[in-house]
């Protein structure tokens, strides 16, 4: 009989294995949890690198459904909102550049599918097998874009059984959410199917005060992915994945900071005369009725696996539709200043073939090739339906119901191709070398129709670059026990150049890196605790930097910067019914070669900001975790608890303490019950129960043309009960 191969099927034999010698010595042990982050199956304590692995189990009791509940498990990871795009930074390595040009500093995969756009990093976490994050330059296996790291989320396979499973959640905010998963083999062993399903609807956190306006930061969205697997013979099976999934309604929220600024004579500051005063209160706005989001991400993924004697082949071949329509008040008041008309639509076809070593040999090796093409149309227009602005910049006809007085279309095309091997080889039984080698390149062109703030005319304007490099990796690893290994490696990493859709910007350089890493995975008293750490220093060059010069925005290229730290993650089961967590993070981030003038501070001139700390990186962070579990005869309780600390946050690379979060903390909770059959479950759960106002970005308002700061807030203290049903 023939059981499809995958990661998932690995990882619950060795867990059910584990626990069953634990029950039968009555010793309690940690999880194992099987990764692919060296694009073959592996123990994660196994392989040389700073991987943080979390289980969908660990998901579910810390209460992670985003990447932005992931950031408290994860060591030197920060995530910021911006708009409709995620940044994503890890050990100070991110993004500025959030357009269809730029490209994010830290990879993000979904079943081995690169997402070429910032805004996938949005994505649902429903369903899965694990969510692996790895830190560090990823140069060789996985390339382009790389520089900071990669997350890499891995859904659950179809299985052998017939059943699933459906959640009802409720919460404040009228939060409904519906959950549900139906597996069901359609061919014995051969052919499996999994489908799996979340809806949810909540009112926004931000009050909208106007009458008639909507609330904003709500949710209505509804995801959707059918699975097939087959696996007919032992020698090839594979997976044909298709994911659909729309997020609508009033869209994302950001709150002014104080007051307007109604006394100022610059352009945009007159017209706040005539608005409403801005709520004190943080969750409270008073905006114009002008507020509607209408996304949508698709794709299909065929994974195929072909197993013969000595190598496997592995194909990962994908199509992903990336569409954001919206359209929002861009003032933050409610008087007609500004309106934001955002519509980008970015479609990827991509395909990677691996060719790895098999069995158990010394020599362990892979190769493979990588090609990925998008093209991205995209239309920005910033208009006042006849108020406002218009009045004082001339307007152009751009194809909607206003004439605009800023904006842009776009239709941009970049072709990537990669091409990579890696070897590892067992001198003895405890030390092994590993050498890795990729070269990458990137070719983008893009036509620009473009409207000036002061300029009443139309220009057209073409831009097209083409970078390539090669970056490698040097690394040894050594077991001096059977459950202790010492790692050391030396990497280099690459990021694509780019240009803006701004007519007068230069194209500006790729970002390298360099960096070196050291690093020991350990378990002790009988694999009861887990101990990791890693410490690292990294050589980062032309960083791409975005900042504003005259009334436009721009990326340039930092000089130099330096970055260090180190890292600690602890898991722990003293008992069978404890499981403690916490995990340490130092980075030191700082600019060592860095000129420029503040946008904010013009009149300062040409600063030196050597010493000023990377954007998104604060200094120190911990977290710990707790999980508690009673048995009874009804069934089981846990009571699970994550706590968080965060060192300040600047948002700019000026460092100003105006676009700045102070040191924080924010806890979340969990209690559950579940059923002696395993059959039905109730949870109940809160997060950020210190209810605080935390930003996620901060933006300060134009020099030239005035305007207010503003914020977007992490989400306030929520409650929430589920309750879920397993079939079968």
């Amino acid at each position: 009989m023939h059981t499809l191969r995958s990661p998932l099927t690995s990882a619950v034999a060795l867990a059910i294995c584990c626990n069953a010698a634990a029950q039968a010595q009555d010793i309690p042990v940690l999880e194992e949890v099987i990764v692919t982050a060296q694009k073959r199956s592996e123990s994660v304590q196994d392989i040389p690198l700073a991987v943080t692995a979390l289980s969908s189990d660990m998901l579910d009791e810390r209460g992670i459904t985003d990447i932005a509940s992931m950031v408290s498990s994860v060591p030197g990871m920060h995530f910021g909102q911006s708009g409709p795009n995620a940044r994503i930074t890890i050990r100070g390595i991110g993004t500025e550049q959030t357009t269809v040009t730029g490209d994010p500093g830290v990879a993000f995969h979904i079943d081995g599918v690169y997402q070429s756009r910032s805004s996938a990093g949005n994505a649902l976490f429903y369903d899965l097998a694990r969510v692996e994050v790895l830190r560090g330059p990823q140069g060789t296996l996985y390339g382009r874009n790389a520089t900071g790291g990669s997350v890499n989320l891995i859904t659950r396979a179809p299985e052998d059984t017939l059943g699933g499973e459906v959640e009802l959640q409720l919460g404040d905010y009228d939060q409904q959410r519906l959950r549900g998963v139906f597996n069901m083999p359609l061919v014995d062993d051969k052919l499996l199917m999994r489908i799996s399903g979340q809806w949810e609807t909540r009112d926004g956190y931000y009050e909208n005060l106007k009458p008639g306006a909507d609330d904003l930061q709500d949710v209505d969205g509804l995801d959707l992915r059918a699975q097939l697997a087959y696996g007919a013979t032992d020698a090839f099976d594979a997976r044909l994945i298709y994911n659909h999934a729309t997020s609508e309604g009033a869209g994302f929220g950001r709150k002014a900071l104080g007051d307007y600024p109604v006394d100022s004579s610059k352009p945009v500051d007159i017209f706040y005369r005539d608005a409403t005063p801005n709520p004190s209160d943080p969750w409270k706005i008073s905006y114009n009725d002008i507020a509607d989001r209408d996304n949508k991400r698709e794709g299909i993924t065929l994974l195929m696996n072909w197993y013969l004697d000595s190598i496997t082949i592995k194909s990962i071949t994908a199509w992903q539709d990336n569409r954001v329509e919206l359209d929002r008040d861009y003032d933050l008041s409610d008087v007609d200043i500004g309106i934001e008309n955002r519509l980008q639509d970015s479609t990827q076809y991509s395909q990677e073939l691996q060719v790895s070593s098999a069995g158990s040999g010394s020599l362990e090796w892979i190769a493979g090739l990588y090609w990925l093409s998008e093209e991205s149309d995209v239309d920005y227009w910033l208009n006042d339906e006849g108020a406002g602005l218009s009045g004082l910049f001339p307007t152009a006809e751009v194809g909607l119901e206003h004439p605009a007085w800023f904006g842009n279309a776009s239709t941009t095309e970049v072709d990537a191709f990669g091409a990579f091997g890696q070897v590892s080889y067992s001198i003895t039984d405890m030390l092994k070398l590993t050498g890795g080698l990729r070269y990458s390149q990137d070719d983008k062109n893009t036509e620009i129709l473009r409207k000036e703030i002061f300029s009443p005319a139309l220009t057209e304007d073409e831009k097209e670059g083409d970078w390539d490099d090669v970056t490698w990796k040097l690394g040894a690893d050594w077991f001096f026990a059977d459950d202790s290994m010492l790692y050391a490696s030396v990497s280099t990493g690459f990021k694509s150049g780019g240009f803006l859709q701004s007519r007068n910007a230069e194209p500006y350089e790729p970002e390298e890196i360099l960096a070196w890493e050291i690093g020991s995975k350990n378990r002790f008293f009988d694999n009861r605790l887990q101990a990791n750490i890693s410490a690292y220093y990294y050589e980062y060059t032309d960083m791409q930097l975005t900042t504003i010069r005259d009334v436009q925005r721009v990326t340039t290229n930092a000089g130099e910067s330096e970055i260090k730290g180190i890292e600690v993650e602890m898991i722990g089961r003293p008992t069978s019914a404890l499981e403690l967590g916490a995990t340490f993070a130092y980075t030191d981030a700082e600019f060592t070669e860095y000129f420029d003038i503040d946008p904010w501070n013009p009149d300062e001139g040409v600063q030196d900001l050597s010493g000023n700390r990377l954007a998104r990186t604060p200094e120190y962070t911990l977290n710990l975790s707790a999980a508690y579990s009673w048995d009874f005869d009804p069934g089981s309780l846990t009571a699970s608890m994550v706590y968080y600390w965060s060192d300040e946050v600047y948002f700019t690379a000026y460092n100003d303490e105006r676009s700045s979060q102070d040191s924080y903390h924010r806890t979340d909770a969990r209690l559950a019950f579940n059923s002696a059959d395993g059959s039905w479950y109730v949870a109940l759960a809160a997060k950020n129960l210190e209810d605080d106002e935390i930003a996620s970005e901060i933006q300060l308002a134009s020099v030239q043309l005035g305007g207010v700061d503003d914020a977007q807030w992490q989400a306030p203290r929520t409650y929430t009960v589920s309750v879920g049903y397993y079939f079968q």
